[in-house]
């Protein structure tokens, strides 16, 4: 054991203090996620290491993931960061959203104080942004996503090459410009026309935009986040998720591109 400093627990201590039962703590320990210390009356205690392990487990659980794509991630500081960065910013996320809905349910209420009935716009509104469990919904299958990518390159590489274009297209920038071209896609969706010259050009638009981290990354790793990702919205669609996009968008914008390759108007 550690120093004398070192503070350890038993498993119904243990469960107590990070909110989970002592069958959760039996479970992943049969899954290989934590080793607890045993004393030499061979009873499980938990220490520092085994806590911090337990940390990573159980926010990832609660984040979706299931338990063989938790044993891939979890282990090292770095991974530690890296939950605890996804953690905040899931908080963050639930926390922006939350005060968004309190604001409308006030103006609401205030609303109907004055004996004002709320519009059908407003209703929608109200219903559609005071649904905390929707905020929930993107950070759980990005964390898949991710964790998909991270079992198919035990490297490292592909998923650090995801943090990258991550940073280089998460500015609000690129998202407004994103924004806004899958609105534009989503109308000529709706025509049907994937040989329309309206759908090639915002094909060739979305293209270039991405041209820099195309070139970058390897034809491998590109191939194994499309995999990646076609395995989480498959695995979302099979749970009948709420997703925050249409992927009937990109399945229309697949075909546009693939009939431009097939006529040779793009490399």
């Amino acid at each position: 054991m550690g120093g004398e400093n070192e503070q350890w627990f038993g498993p119904g201590e243990t469960a107590r203090r990070l909110g989970v039962t002592t069958k959760a703590l039996r479970v992943y320990e049969r899954e290989g996620l934590v080793a607890p210390h045993r004393a030499e009356s061979r009873w499980r205690l938990y220490g520092p290491t085994q806590i911090a392990r337990l940390h990573q487990v159980i926010v990832l659980r609660d984040l979706g993931l299931p338990l063989k794509s938790i044993k891939k991630l979890v282990g090292s500081p770095s991974r530690l960061r890296d939950v605890l960065r996804l953690q905040r910013e899931t908080l963050e996320s639930q926390q922006d959203k939350i005060r968004r809905a309190l604001a409308l349910i006030e103006a609401a209420q205030c609303r109907l104080d004055e004996g004002r009935d709320l519009s059908l716009d407003e209703l929608a509104i109200l219903t559609k942004e005071t649904l905390v469990q929707q905020s929930t919904g993107k950070r759980k299958f990005v964390a898949r996503f991710e964790a998909l990518i991270a079992e198919q390159d035990p490297t490292g590489q592909a998923s650090r090459t995801f943090d990258e274009i991550k940073k280089e297209y998460g500015g609000d920038a690129h998202k407004a410009a994103l924004k806004a071209m899958m609105a534009e896609a989503s109308r000529l969706k709706e025509a049907g026309d994937v040989n329309s010259e309206a759908a090639k050009e915002l094909v060739r638009r979305m293209l270039s935009r991405t041209a820099g981290i195309r070139r970058s990354t390897p034809q491998a790793e590109q191939e194994l986040m499309r995999n990646a990702y076609a395995k989480t919205l498959a695995e979302a669609q099979a749970r009948s998720d709420s997703l925050w996009f249409d992927p009937a968008i990109l399945e229309f914008l697949r075909h546009v591109a693939q009939a431009m390759k097939e006529r040779g108007e793009l490399d």
